[in-house]
């Protein structure tokens, strides 16, 4: 009894000891690993009508991209820019597979296997596999129904060998990437039609529109910008700005956040101590190859750039080298010479007069080394020799062999584009009859070649050349990151961020605005991680170094703006600039009508401006040479009378008084059905690209990227 009497009279102490237990209990199972409930809502990379797309997500899509980029352009890697424009690329095309997705569900629209098939099999090929490179015939550019059903075949390959298997699950991987890109093309097709279709194009809309690009104006006109009168002449209130502001917010709105940042950048350039290294190490160069009997291991020692044991013209050396060959005698050596961040050495080996490059056709077939069947590849490549040495052509031979060899075309090539393969090679290239074929053996294979046609003899020269570039040392490096290291740590940085790096003699770049989401910060090569500090970084003033390539950037963070209505203190000078513009127009239009000219020239003196023409313009010119988009001068083109004054009149850039000097009627027949054809197409491109951006502003699209990418 006392004993529970104990526990009773504690009760409520240990309810609370329980409770915090059982808490810490949940809230430590929920903060182990990367799925937990927490870690789960902040993971969104992006969120689509409620649907949150987790980063990994996000990131195996951007992975399918590369690799399938990788595949279509031939590279094992991709630069910076390419990854950053996938990275965008994926987003929308997430976002609208979801977008479109609701709605095509909604409306019952699908895409059927046997549809799918047609796409593919059928006689309607998809737009999707006709653009992509794997299926087009490499000697028309053109799309090749065969190159796709070779594909087709290799993926559906019987008992492929353990080495063929890579390559078909390679392309089973590709050829669902594609499916889904042919699918999602084809419903996005038929909700677009669905879309365009319900807006009409009537026979009288149809005949006016042709009617209006068949008729063509001269015009000639007198402008006054409205950069010729001071802001100061008309007053802009801030009631008008913010009242504009509010009729507009719609036009403000923001997907992402801003940004605000201001930075200076340094470079890591070499030191004087490191042109001195460098210089020194370049006379040991300079001694070694002079007393060298062959340069190609002094070359290969201290230069960034291989000995290419061949004959070189003029064309593929710098001024200071020519001049150096033309006068210099065989072994003579010059060096070393300071050519921008490097130094260089030069020694003539030769020279000779020659042809500078050739045409060739080649045919290559595998060694016998490499196959284990001596006599039958030997046998083989002399039975083709026979048939060239018989009369055969040439290209004949190479595309019965491949027809996808273009006759064995090689084009032509310089000795510095054909040493790879061997001095044999070069050798028989330059010195071989035009048109009589040449067998010999490179590594790896035995080759057939035919010399078609050679340049004309130019001087040549065999050339050794030492480049040893200047590159910043680590000791340099590390003086540039320990004095910027002292900057950032000094006190009150942030708050005297500009005045402390202009003492120090940097220029500050500030204030700069981007999106969140943007690739780089001002096209600085790998600045992409600034702008994420900066997106994320919670205290205003924050400073940060950034260790770039060949760069250090020392960023602080000023605003972050975030998504949604743009704030009216970001966008008010835009909006002060479009009322003062219009107000100058009244003035402009005012003052003019006020002097009840009659003439273009008398209006050329009071608007204090020239006379000028532009010629052939109709209703539906968007870009009016010399002067850009303005609609004003396309209603004058079709409806004002010839030879008669119209204006003033406001414009997009200016005021403009005009005449029709001349009208001419263009000689197309209308035809109704390819007229209607034509609007319906215009109408749909336009309501593919609004139909998005309507989706994603009725359906909720939260951007999330720029906190973890």
């Amino acid at each position: 009894m006392a004993t529970l009497q104990k526990i009773r009279d504690k009760g409520t102490l240990l309810v609370i000891v329980i409770g915090v237990a059982l808490l810490a209990f949940v809230l430590g199972d929920l903060f182990t690993s990367g799925t937990t409930l927490f870690g789960k809502a902040r993971d969104k990379a992006f969120v689509v009508n409620g649907e949150v797309i987790s980063t990994q997500q996000y990131a195996d899509k951007i992975t399918e991209f590369e690799e399938f980029q990788k595949m279509i352009s031939g590279q094992s890697s991709l630069d910076e820019n390419t990854s950053s424009q996938i990275r965008e690329a994926v987003y929308q095309q997430m976002v609208r597979e979801r977008l479109l997705g609701d709605q095509t569900k909604k409306l019952g629209l699908t895409v059927t296997k046997a549809e799918l098939n047609d796409m593919v099999h059928g006689e309607n090929i998809s737009p999707v596999l006709q653009q992509l490179p794997f299926f087009l015939d490499p000697q028309t550019g053109i799309f090749s129904r065969r190159a796709l059903i070779e594909f087709i075949n290799t993926i559906n390959m019987p008992s492929p060998s353990p080495q063929e298997q890579a390559l078909v699950n390679q392309y089973k991987s590709l050829w669902l990437f594609i499916e889904d890109m042919v699918r999602t093309q084809r419903l996005e097709e038929k909700y677009i039609s669905l879309l365009s279709n319900a807006v009409i194009v009537n026979d009288l809309e149809a005949k006016t529109s042709f009617d209006l690009s068949q008729q063509n104006a001269d015009i000639a006109y007198v402008m006054q910008s409205y950069f010729t009168i001071p802001d100061s002449a008309v007053t802009v209130t801030d009631k008008e700005i913010q009242d504009y502001y509010n009729a507009h917010k719609a036009s403000f709105r923001l997907e992402a956040p801003l940004v605000k940042i201001s930075y200076f950048s340094k470079e890591i350039t070499p030191s004087s101590e490191d042109f001195a290294e460098v210089e020194a190490e370049s006379k040991k160069a300079f001694t070694e190859l002079q007393n060298a009997t062959s340069p190609m291991s002094v070359v290969a020692d201290y230069s960034d750039t291989p000995y290419r044991d061949v004959f070189v013209s003029e064309f593929m050396l710098t001024p200071s080298q020519v001049e150096f060959v033309r006068s210099a005698a065989i072994n003579e050596i010059a060096g070393p010479k300071r050519e921008g961040n490097a130094y260089q050495i030069i020694k003539l080996i030769d020279k000779t007069v020659a042809p500078d490059s050739v045409r060739l056709r080649m045919m290559a077939i595998p060694d016998a080394s490499m196959v284990g069947q001596d006599s039958v590849v030997t046998n083989f490549v002399d039975s083709i020799y026979g048939l060239l040495q018989g009369g055969r052509s040439f290209a004949e031979v190479a595309n019965s062999l491949n027809p996808n060899s273009n006759g064995g075309e090689v084009g032509w090539a310089r000795e510095i584009d054909l040493v790879q393969m061997g001095s044999g090679l070069v050798q028989a290239a330059f010195t071989s009859p035009v048109g009589q074929p040449v067998k010999l053996t490179v590594p790896g294979q035995q080759l057939i070649l035919q010399v078609e046609e050679r340049t004309n003899p130019v001087n040549k020269y065999k050339v050794a050349i030492v480049n040893m570039p200047v590159v910043a040392s680590e000791k340099t490096s590390n003086n540039i990151d320990n004095e910027l290291n002292q900057f950032v740590s000094t006190p009150d940085v942030g708050a005297k961020f500009n005045e402390l790096a202009s003492e120090k003699g940097y220029m500050v770049m500030p204030n700069i605005t981007v999106s969140a989401n943007e690739f780089s910060l001002a096209q600085i090569p790998g600045s992409r991680q600034i702008i994420t500090w900066a997106a994320n970084e919670k205290t205003r003033g924050a400073i940060k170094k950034f260790d770039l390539t060949n760069m250090r950037v020392i960023a602080r963070m000023d605003q972050v703006i975030p998504a949604g209505t743009t704030p009216l203190s970001e966008v008010s000078s835009g909006i002060r600039t479009q009322l003062v513009n219009k107000k100058k127009a009244d003035k402009i239009v005012t003052d003019l009508k006020a002097q009840s000219l009659t003439s273009l020239d008398a209006y050329a003196s009071a608007m204090k401006g020239a006379v000028d023409t532009v010629r052939f313009v109709n209703f539906n010119t968007r870009n009016i040479t010399g002067l850009g988009f303005e609609p004003v001068l396309n209603a004058v083109s079709a409806f004002a009378p010839v030879n008669q004054l119209v204006g003033p009149m406001k414009g997009n850039m200016a005021v403009y008084v005009t005449q029709v000097s001349n009208r001419t009627q263009g000689t197309e027949s209308y035809d109704a059905a390819s007229q209607k054809m034509s609007m319906l197409n215009n109408n749909a491109y336009r309501l593919q690209m609004q139909s998005v951006e309507v989706l994603k502003e009725k359906m909720g699209v939260e951007d999330n990227r720029y906190r973890f990418f």
